[in-house]
C-alpha cells in the first residue's frame, strides 16, 4: 500500500495545523506500519524523529519549483510526481488535491472555513484559492476527516458533505503541570521577572490581538491589574501592521517571544495566571487544550469549536467563554483570574481514535 500526503504545514517552527498534521500521519504509520508513505511540496519538510525513517519525502524546493506558492505547485505541478510513485491513497492535509488518476483514493482533512466565516482575516490569494478550489475539491474527496464537530456542522452547512470521521488534534503528553522549579528555571532563562498573562497564536488579525493588547494596557493604566506584564508567544502572521503598532506602544508591559521550543511552551502555560485565546474563529484551538493540560485557567471566544477544546477541563472555573468583542467581560475576567488562588486543575488528555481511517485505508 501506498499512502502519500501533501507536507506543507510540516515545516520548520510548525504551527497549530502543523503539529496536527504529523500526529495524524504518526498515529497512521503505527496503526498500518508496512505502508509506503510519500510527503509532497515545494517546501523543505521537515518531519518528526519517528518519521522521519519512514517517509519518503519528495520535496523541491530549489529553483522554481521552491518560488512558487505552495498551492500553486500542488495544483499544477505535483500530479506528475504523485502519478510516478503510484499512490494507492493520497491525503490532503490543507483542503485541496493535486490532479491525481482516478485510481487514487482521495481523503481530506478539514481545519476551518476561514474563507466562509472571517474572510476578511486571510490574504486576497489565499482567499480567492479558497473560492476557486476549495469546495470542489473537498466535495470530490472519498473519505473527510474534520477536526472538531463545530468544523463537521459547518462543511455539512456549507457543502451538504458528511464527515467520516472527526479527529480532534491530539496534544503532546508533555503539556502537564509542571513543578515551581521547572517554572523558575525558565522565566529565568526569558527574563520574565512579574506574574503574567499568556497569549499563543501567531500574530494575525483572527486571533484578536488588538483586543487582548488594548484591554490589557487599559487595566493597567486603570490600576486595576498591578505588577503584572502580557507574554505573547507566536510567529508574524498576515497583516500584522497595527498588532506590530501596538506591540512597540506598549512594550513596557507586553513582551513578545516570537516561537519559543516545545520544550519550554508548556512550562510557559503552567507558570501564567492566566491564558488569553479571544479568537474571532478557529477550527478548534489547540492552544486551549495545552493550557489546560498544563494547570492554567483559560479565557476563549465562546464558539462551538472552542468550548469543544475547552470541554477537558475538569472544573468549570477553569475556562471562562466570551463574547469575542465583550471587553468588560474580558478585563472582569482577567481581574478574577490575577486576583484568584488555587484555581489550578490540570486537565486529562485524551486520546487520540483514527479507527475509521484506518478502516477505510485497509478495506482497499
Amino acid at each position: 500500500m501506498k499512502i502519500g500526503f501533501d507536507a506543507f504545514p510540516l515545516q520548520k517552527n510548525p504551527s497549530g495545523i502543523g503539529k496536527y498534521v504529523i500526529n495524524v500521519i504518526e498515529e497512521i504509520i503505527k496503526n498500518i506500519p508496512d505502508a509506503d508513505y510519500f510527503a509532497y511540496s515545494n517546501r523543505e519538510v521537515i518531519l518528526s524523529d519517528y518519521c522521519n525513517s519512514k517517509i519518503k519525502k519528495r520535496h523541491f524546493y530549489n529553483g522554481l519549483s521552491g518560488k512558487m506558492p505552495g498551492k500553486v505547485w500542488l495544483k499544477f505541478f505535483a500530479g506528475k510526481h504523485i502519478k510516478n510513485d503510484n499512490l494507492d491513497f493520497f491525503i490532503s492535509t490543507t483542503g485541496f488535491f493535486p490532479a491525481l488518476p482516478s485510481s487514487v483514493k482521495r481523503i481530506v482533512i478539514i481545519h476551518d472555513f476561514n474563507a466562509k466565516l472571517v474572510p476578511e482575516t486571510m490574504g486576497k490569494m489565499h482567499y480567492l484559492t479558497h473560492l476557486m478550489y476549495f469546495e470542489k475539491d473537498v466535495t470530490s474527496a472519498d473519505f473527510v476527516i474534520s477536526n472538531s464537530l463545530g468544523t463537521a456542522d459547518k462543511l455539512f452547512h456549507y457543502f451538504k458533505k458528511k464527515t467520516d470521521e472527526i479527529i480532534n488534534p491530539p496534544v503532546s503528553t508533555i503539556y502537564h503541570q509542571k513543578s515551581q522549579n521547572e517554572i523558575d528555571e525558565v522565566l529565568n532563562k526569558y527574563k520574565i521577572k512579574r506574574d503574567y498573562i499568556l497569549f499563543v497564536g501567531n500574530l494575525e488579525p483572527r486571533k484578536n490581538l488588538t483586543f487582548v493588547l488594548n484591554n490589557f494596557v487599559e487595566l493597567l493604566e486603570q490600576k486595576k491589574i498591578n505588577n503584572v506584564e502580557l507574554i505573547i508567544v507566536g510567529l508574524k502572521g498576515w497583516n500584522d501592521t497595527k498588532i506590530q503598532v501596538l506591540l512597540n506602544k506598549y512594550s513596557d508591559n507586553v513582551k513578545t517571544m516570537g516561537y519559543v521550543s516545545e520544550l519550554d511552551l508548556p512550562i510557559l502555560y503552567s507558570g501564567a495566571k492566566v491564558f488569553v485565546f479571544p479568537s474571532l474563529y478557529e477550527g478548534f484551538g489547540i492552544p486551549v487544550r495545552e493550557s489546560l493540560l498544563s494547570g492554567t485557567p483559560v479565557i476563549t471566544s465562546d464558539i462551538p469549536e472552542l468550548r469543544e477544546a475547552g470541554n477537558i477541563a475538569l472544573h468549570s472555573d477553569m475556562v471562562t467563554y466570551i463574547d469575542s468583542v465583550d471587553a468588560d467581560g474580558f478585563k472582569k475576567s482577567i481581574i478574577k483570574y490575577i486576583d484568584k488562588k488555587n484555581v489550578r486543575k490540570a486537565s486529562v488528555n485524551p486520546d487520540i481514535s483514527i479507527k475509521k481511517l484506518c478502516d477505510f485505508l485497509q478495506s482497499i
